[in-house]
């Protein structure tokens, strides 16, 4: 019995169900049109938007294997994906294998491609899945591509997925080529509650439950459905879940309901740098402008970012004052370090020339003809803030040794802890 719900919860709602199964609903359809109405447009960029459980990327694999055989067709994931990867990615799914190195080898080779396609007709069809996930130099990419035209036409037809912050990224100066072209955007809907019961079931029945009610129940899809908000992507997840709870079929309400662990008393907590403060609620952002103009917008998530002029680099800026590896930032939970990599012409913060410095809010750092203004920068605890009047040098020398001497207090305090016990 155990290994017949693993299979079932396996086949109909695990992570490869969508090859064995796929169930639109209305939302579904309506986008599913909307973005092949945006192929057939004279500006060609259509863009889909939902959460991370919407669906979007089984709509763009729909699309993608409804267009004619003859198409020239890449669907890209654009999670954390930079320039020559992207470039490649494409030019292989249209055929062509490539040794080239540079970016602009790269590009030259998919503009001919393109505008060959373009001439007779049948421009070629880029979809872009998690376009907000994408480096800012592979969006950069993308704008210029969006830029390609022959005989007064685009050379190439645009579909770009991503979350609620779709339409201010692509609404964004270093995107303005995308914009201009974009025919607008269409937004997600969840399911209903009776669309939520027809998908359940029909997702048993493609993994041969005749009666999909010997499995799920109404009372337990109406649970399902309120536990997803109606996202098809939460609902499997919660299904999967649920079947594996079960010790037989149908299932019952209390299936749905993930079992309470007993909770051990919380060990004494440890003392952390910067334990007393607030964690920032939004990760830090770097706005990145020339004279003036908001070229793009850079969320650190990473706890280590390159900066530079080299496509290697995790945010690439165009500008021959900056080194190819130019400076680096480091991401702790209490604070947001810059550190000049030994670049030919250096960095500045607030006007001030540094080797390395604790970064915060609404500092301004310099590099080349580029300003990099800091958000969102993690709350500097009172150690840190000490430090701040210190020299560069003895800065960083403090932090690292302020962070061993909290390990060594931490270690000493487990071991007293331990002994007692």
């Amino acid at each position: 019995m155990r290994a017949d719900k693993s299979w079932i919860g396996d086949q109909a709602f695990g992570e490869d169900a969508g090859a064995l199964v796929t169930v639109t609903y209305k939302s579904h359809q309506d986008a599913l049109l909307f973005v092949r109405s945006a192929l057939t447009d004279d500006n060609g960029v259509g863009l889909l938007q939902g959460p991370k459980s919407s669906g979007k990327t089984t709509i763009l694999r729909r699309l993608s294997e409804q267009l004619p055989r003859e198409t020239a067709v890449a669907l890209i994931d654009g999670t954390r994906i930079k320039p020559r990867e992207l470039l490649s990615r494409m030019l292989a799914q249209f055929g062509y294998e490539t040794s080239l190195e540079s970016n602009e080898e790269l590009i030259k080779m998919m503009s001919v491609f393109a505008m060959q396609q373009t001439r007779t007709w049948q421009p070629p069809i880029l979809i872009v899945d998690n376009v907000d996930r994408m480096y800012p130099s592979a969006l950069g990419v993308l704008n210029t591509l969006a830029q390609l035209e022959i005989q007064e036409r685009f050379a190439m037809r645009i579909i770009v997925s991503g979350g609620e912050a779709l339409n201010s990224l692509i609404e964004s100066r270093g995107m303005a080529s995308l914009a201009s072209r974009s025919v607008g955007s269409f937004v997600i809907s969840p399911l209903s509650l009776r669309e939520a019961l027809i998908y359940l079931h029909a997702r048993l029945g493609a993994c041969g439950v005749n009666n999909a009610d010997t499995v799920f129940p109404v009372d337990v899809c109406d649970r399902l459905y309120q536990q997803s908000g109606g996202w098809p992507g939460l609902m499997n997840q919660f299904a999967r879940e649920a079947i594996g709870r079960a010790a037989q079929f149908p299932l019952r309400l209390s299936d749905t309901e993930a079992k309470k662990e007993v909770e051990e008393e919380p060990a004494p907590e440890l003392p952390v740098l910067g334990a007393s403060q607030a964690t920032s609620p939004l990760p830090p952002r770097l706005i990145v402008t020339r004279d003036g103009e908001t070229l793009m917008e850079c969320t650190l998530t990473d706890k280590k970012t390159l900066l530079g002029r080299s496509d290697f680099a995790d945010i690439v800026i165009e500008d021959d004052f900056i080194s190819k590896m130019h400076a680096v930032f480091l991401l702790y939970a209490d604070a947001l370090v810059l550190l000049d990599l030994n670049s030919a012409n250096g960095t500045t913060v607030n006007s001030v020339r540094v080797g390395s410095t604790i970064l915060k809010d609404n500092d301004i750092v310099s590099l080349g003809n580029h300003r990099l203004k800091v958000e969102n920068a993690p709350p500097i605890s009172d150690e840190i803030a000490k430090l701040l009047k210190s020299a560069d040098t003895v800065k960083m020398k403090n932090l690292i040794d302020m962070r061993r001497l909290k390990a060594r207090k931490r270690l000493k305090a487990a071991n007293k802890s331990t002994q007692r016990g």
